[in-house]
């Protein structure tokens, strides 16, 4: 999954992995984050653009206590056939609780350090550090990660078709993106969840095809 810095307002940073989250008891999942708003994505109703909402949420074992306002929401992609709709939210950090303003900062500085080691490496044409992204091209090659049995099987394949039992992602994906979109369809049987997680895939894989990635843009 590719990642960006945007020099807005403040800086804003595309999250590698999104993490996993609660608004108010509803699912989330936390897609960009800057020291002053996040955007999450979801698919129960969070309220209201001006709405007080609270997030938590937690960072390399750190938790993330935030108080915000919705900004905006706007839908991303609709399913017909299910019924079922994944929408993004704006929000902007009114309060951060106990010690979350630090690791909020940190996580933000942590990807920014990815973005820069990514920028130093295109530079001189060497690998990075820490690869978190690829130049996936036109995007072609899959592999679908299905749960069978309590066992994971990995298919690779060139259909980005997402399975009833599973998910199909880009192959150049990393084992640790791997890992976390097991964790979290494992972890959360219910159809819900499992929905939000094949619609993360696909989104991930049609944000990835065709787009140069490894980028810093200052």
């Amino acid at each position: 999954m590719s990642l960006f810095v945007e020099r807005r307002r403040v800086q804003r940073v595309r999250l590698i992995e999104p993490i996993k989250g609660l608004l108010d008891g509803k699912k989330i999942f936390i897609i960009d984050a800057s020291l002053k708003g996040l955007r999450v994505a979801h698919q129960e109703h969070i309220g209201d653009v001006g709405d007080p909402c609270a997030i938590k949420s937690s960072w390399d074992g750190r938790t993330l206590d935030l108080r915000c306002v919705i900004e905006r929401t706007q839908t991303y992609k609709a399913d017909t056939k299910s019924g079922r709709t994944l929408f993004h939210s704006g929000l902007s950090i009114s309060q951060a609780l106990g010690a979350s303003s630090i690791t909020l900062r940190e996580l933000v500085e942590w990807h920014v350090a990815r973005a820069l080691d990514e920028q130093k490496a295109n530079a001189k044409g060497i690998p990075t550090i820490a690869p978190q992204s690829f130049q996936t091209g036109k995007g072609t090659h899959f592999i679908r990660h299905e749960l069978v049995q309590g066992r994971w099987r990995e298919t690779a394949t060139m259909d980005s078709a997402q399975p009833p039992h599973g998910f199909t992602v880009s192959a150049e994906h990393t084992p640790e993106e791997v890992v976390m979109l097991r964790q979290s369809f494992e972890g959360d049987p219910t159809p819900a969840n499992r929905e939000m997680i094949k619609k993360l895939a696909a989104m991930s894989i049609s944000a990835a095809e065709g787009i140069p990635t490894r980028r810093y843009l200052p």
